[in-house]
């Protein structure tokens, strides 16, 4: 048998239970090479405890084939043997062969390399201001670990003009995944190709995977009441995001730590298994990162209305609802949690409450990318949101659905902008769009100006005022909007007018009234 054969059936064999992987074979095969795989590993290893995972020394073979030949499946991984030969394409349509690692000085060099990269890669995923999974168990996929490895890497090798940008569509990449489920099943085949996706992506805007463009789709159908169990990539992603959004602990109000953090029953799981809930329960929705004494000594078995009660004696209501806040639990959230008695329905207001707030901070935080925004800007680009929401449902109120009342021009450009959206979702039909309130979202801010101050301004004069007020309103938001959205610098003028038109707009259309 060809020694490429052998490497295939190699890996789908275990001799009487003893796990036989790539790394053995490649160990086996490196030794005549002068090349001691399982001592690089073992000096390795500490670097990389954070990889919970029996194949954590292949993954660093696979992030070494990905950075050389961009796959990693068995076959491939043994092409990094010193001097072995890959049978090539040429453009001309003859085949070559190629060494890719020609000694084992180079193996060596390659293999530090990629344990550097995912080195990188455990530092990022770690951070609680970058990826949030401060401990191992909070890591949605150990699988996707590769992948990102590699994607971040070819991040790096970008220009340093380019480098935020390109790091920004890993990011999105990454979270579509985790919350799509994309590495729950076979995954060498999948790594290869998305890593192949995120670098023609990093190289041209119009190329964004299919993952990421479905993702914002997917994610009106997200359902996180079933997701009981740690470990889950999605169950795992809501512990991140809370950690992402500035969680702080009940009792130090300070960060949750690596060493010293539980994902704590918000509703004690005791009274949840006296009321009949079963793992209803344990959903994520229940579930928040708190220490370990807040969790188990401090709140113990006691209901919110208890807890949460003697905190409010202790610091006041005001600092406690700004810290739950930071879980995502809304001030809708604490009151429920507060109703005494606290019964089966209760529990159920309060999951769906949740549910919605934690879908609209995936919504806002990760797939409009508003993770690098400081709290106070985040929450101006959600009013400002808000705002537009409201102004395309008052348009398409007033023309009563009917786009022909539009001006030519704008129609024009929502048509352009809606094709072009078709063209890169093929999955996506023009039935979608048949609604005008759907069509108003590839509307910009200032073309609504313009159906409102001009086309429709009968329709708006009794709450705008004046044309002149509204133009003003309108390029002071506008400012303020594209500063947040395109990662421009906000100075303190454009802050200043933008939040004095968010208020105008908020109560012109009175919204929260």
């Amino acid at each position: 048998m060809e020694i490429d054969k052998i490497c295939d059936t190699f890996t789908r064999i275990n001799t009487r239970g003893i796990r036989l992987d790539v790394f053995d074979l490649m160990n086996a095969l490196l030794r005549p090479k002068d090349v001691r795989l399982k001592d690089m590993w073992h000096e390795a290893a500490p670097d990389l405890e954070f990889i919970r995972s029996d194949n954590a020394n292949v993954y660093v073979l696979q992030v070494m084939s990905l950075l050389v030949q961009e796959y990693c499946s068995p076959k491939y991984i043994y092409y990094l043997l010193p001097g072995a030969k890959r049978r090539v394409r040429k453009a001309d349509g003859s085949l070559t062969d190629q060494v890719l690692v020609p000694d084992g000085q180079e193996f060596r060099r390659r293999w530090a390399q990629a344990v550097d990269v995912l080195k990188a890669a455990i530092d990022r995923l770690s951070n609680a201001q970058d990826f949030g999974a401060i401990c191992p168990r909070f890591l949605p996929y150990v699988s996707i670990v590769p992948a990102f490895s590699a994607a971040l890497a070819a991040a790096a090798s970008t220009a340093p003009s380019d480098r935020l940008a390109a790091n920004l569509k890993v990011r999105d990449w990454y979270w579509s995944s985790v919350f799509t489920n994309r590495y729950s099943g076979a995954v060498e085949s999948t790594t290869a190709r998305d890593v192949l996706d995120v670098q023609r992506w990093i190289m041209a805007d119009d190329a964004k995977p299919d993952v990421v463009m479905e993702f914002s789709d997917w994610l009106r159908t997200l359902e996180l009441r079933g997701e009981t169990r740690i470990g889950r990539a999605t169950y795992n992603g809501v512990l991140n995001l809370l950690i992402l959004n500035g969680a702080r602990d009940w009792a130090t109000n300070g960060p949750p730590r690596a060493d010293d953090v539980d994902d704590h029953h918000i509703i004690p799981q005791s009274w949840g298994r006296a009321n009949g809930l079963g793992s209803r329960i344990d959903s994520i929705l229940n579930r928040t990162p708190l220490s370990s004494e807040t969790n188990r000594v401090i709140i113990g078995s006691k209901l919110p209305n208890e807890y949460l009660r003697e905190w409010i004696v202790n610091q006041g209501e005001d600092p406690v609802r700004a810290t739950l806040r930071t879980h995502l639990i809304s001030d809708a959230a604490f009151d429920i949690l507060r109703r005494d008695p606290f019964g089966e329905s209760d529990f159920e207001d309060f999951l769906t409450d949740r549910q919605r707030v934690i879908q609209e901070a995936i919504r806002d935080l990760l797939v409009c990318g508003r993770l690098d925004l400081s709290p106070d800007l985040r929450n101006l680009d959600g009013r400002i949101e808000a705002i537009e929401i409201e102004l395309r449902a008052r348009i398409e109120r007033a023309v009563d659905g009917d786009e022909a009342r539009l001006p030519d021009h704008v129609r024009a450009k929502i048509r352009e902008r809606i094709e072009s959206a078709m063209r890169k979702q093929p999955g996506v039909g023009a039935e979608e769009f048949e609604r005008l309130g759907r069509r108003l979202e590839y509307a910009d801010i200032r073309e609504l100006e313009g159906v409102i101050a001009k086309a429709l301004w009968p329709e708006f004069r009794e709450a705008f005022g004046t044309p002149q007020q509204v133009q003003q309103r309108f390029a002071q938001l506008g400012e303020l909007r594209n500063a947040i959205r395109h990662s421009r610098t906000a100075t303190e003028v454009v802050k200043k007018d933008g939040e004095a038109a968010v208020l105008w707009f908020e109560q012109a259309l009175r919204i929260g009234a």
